[in-house]
């Protein structure tokens, strides 16, 4: 493979990058336990629709810097003068954001009354974008070391507190807010001594009015995806919050969150994927048929890993949710997730094919494709959440997924790499194939869960989808 996408270095950043996406999720898993089990079911919707809300306007106030950042800093642009200039932007948005949510809840006390939360989780949600611009850098600089050790601290430091004032008897949704508000504030300086530290200089705020006039200018056909993408990722959560009640979008939210988690692999790979694919598309006639095929592999191998989680979950869901909430989201919740579930390979393809085009400079395409999809979204969620509320956000979440994919599938160009789609389709037989047997052969969760993994597992290996060899090959270079 090509040194930028393969040899020993992706292994080593595929583990890095596996060590700290693992700590966040393991302890994120813990500190959502608590807050969905021991918080009232109002509060944690009200919680949820409150960051659906809040991180939407963040995402649009970002003008679709970020991915571009990224971009920048992977191939060699200035990291120092980059970094200041994101730090800048973050800082400012945060700053005009947050004013303007004081002012409306000022103007308008009745929504400071019906979502006394939203100010709170504003200012932390405005935090976590700051400190987000150094975890940027690291991803753009490949330093995956300083990620881990950052997600390993903060982590580490909030499950403590989660769990103090659990033992304290001081679990309230307040206290929760301010525990993250102050984590927050540790994840940014961390993140400020981390990306100083491997620039060898301190960053500061930057405002060069050319550079950051460019800057936007090459983000602009991101922004309409970040801001159609958001609308896609949030917009049933807040409709669910405004047509339906805060019950029900706790456990919408809930399920949404465990389907978030199914895509654990996605979150590993994901950022290397677009450091690589950045440097890989900077001079694309270096891409040979055996880095084609190597690639490919990898995403035929990337495809089996993320159906895990999901098979697993499809069949111990009920019994292993309602074990850990108290009765509180598992049974309720099956249906919706079964639904979910099937959009976590669908997301896997996307965002390859993302990966590629957007190195490749196809912003309008990636514009036009999320703007349709989430318009699709929208639509669907206004005609389906009045009548089947959960379910209904679901199954319109699954057709705009199944529309994302295939226009993705469509629209990018494969002219480099083309992607082997009677393969993806082989995967969702396989997947579907194992899980409906482990169902069928047994009623206890722990046993039919095995089944299906060990059915799914036979059959890449019999399909060709994994091949040992291959594995062996991708380690050793």
């Amino acid at each position: 493979m090509l040194k930028t996408f393969g040899k020993k270095k992706l292994v080593k950043d595929i583990s890095a990058s596996t060590l700290q996406t693992a700590i966040t999720q393991a302890f994120s898993l813990l500190i959502f336990y608590f807050t969905s089990r021991y918080l009232a079911k109002d509060d944690f919707g009200e919680f949820n629709w409150s960051m659906a809300v809040g991180s939407t306007f963040i995402a649009m106030a970002s003008l679709g810097l970020d991915v571009v950042y990224v971009k920048r800093i992977a191939s060699g642009q200035d990291a120092v003068v980059m970094s200041g200039i994101h730090f800048f932007h973050t800082v400012m948005a945060g700053l005009v954001l947050t004013a303007m949510v004081f002012g409306v809840q000022l103007i308008f006390p009745s929504f400071a009354f019906a979502h006394p939360l939203f100010l709170m989780v504003f200012i932390n949600l405005s935090l976590i974008n700051i400190a987000n611009s150094f975890r940027l850098a690291l991803i753009g600089m490949e330093v995956y070391k300083y990620l881990a050790i950052l997600a390993f601290i903060t982590n580490v430091i909030k499950f403590a507190l989660i769990l103090f004032l659990y033992l304290q008897s001081y679990f309230t949704i307040y206290n929760v807010i301010y525990t993250f508000i102050l984590i927050s504030v540790l994840e940014l300086i961390l993140g400020y001594f981390f990306v100083s530290k491997s620039l060898s200089v301190r960053v500061k705020p930057i405002l060069k009015i050319q550079e950051y006039k460019y800057f936007i200018l090459e983000s602009l056909p991101q922004l309409g995806v970040v801001f159609f993408d958001s609308a896609l990722a949030r917009i049933d959560w807040i409709l669910l919050g405004i047509i339906s009640t805060a019950t029900v979008t706790a456990d919408y939210s809930f399920t949404y969150r465990m389907y978030e988690s199914s895509k654990l692999p996605l979150l590993i790979i994901a950022p290397i994927l677009l450091t690589r694919f950045s440097k890989l598309f900077s001079d694309p006639e270096r891409i040979d048929d055996k880095n084609r095929n190597d690639i490919r592999y990898f995403f035929k191998f990337e495809l089996f890993v993320v159906m895990l989680i999901p098979i697993t979950l499809a069949c111990a869901w009920t019994p292993l949710m309602d074990f850990f909430t108290n009765n509180k989201y598992g049974k309720v919740n099956e249906l919706n997730y079964l639904v979910l579930a099937a959009c976590v390979p669908l997301h896997c393809i996307s965002n390859f094919l993302w990966s590629m085009g957007f190195a490749q400079g196809q912003l309008k395409a990636i514009m036009y494709i999320t703007l349709s999809v989430a318009v699709v979204n929208l639509g669907l969620n206004f005609f389906l959440i009045p009548d089947y509320k959960g379910m209904g956000a679901a199954i319109s979440f699954l057709i705009s997924t199944v529309l994302q994919t295939t226009l993705y599938i469509k629209l990018m160009n494969q002219k480099h790499i083309q992607l082997d789609l009677g393969t993806c389709l082989l995967a969702f037989v396989n997947a579907i194939t194992a899980v409906c047997v482990g169902k069928l052969l047994s009623d206890q969760a722990v046993i039919s869960a095995f089944i299906a993994l060990a059915l799914f597992s036979g059959l890449a290996v019999i399909t060709k989808q994994i091949e040992l060899k291959q594995i062996r090959n991708i380690i050793k270079q």
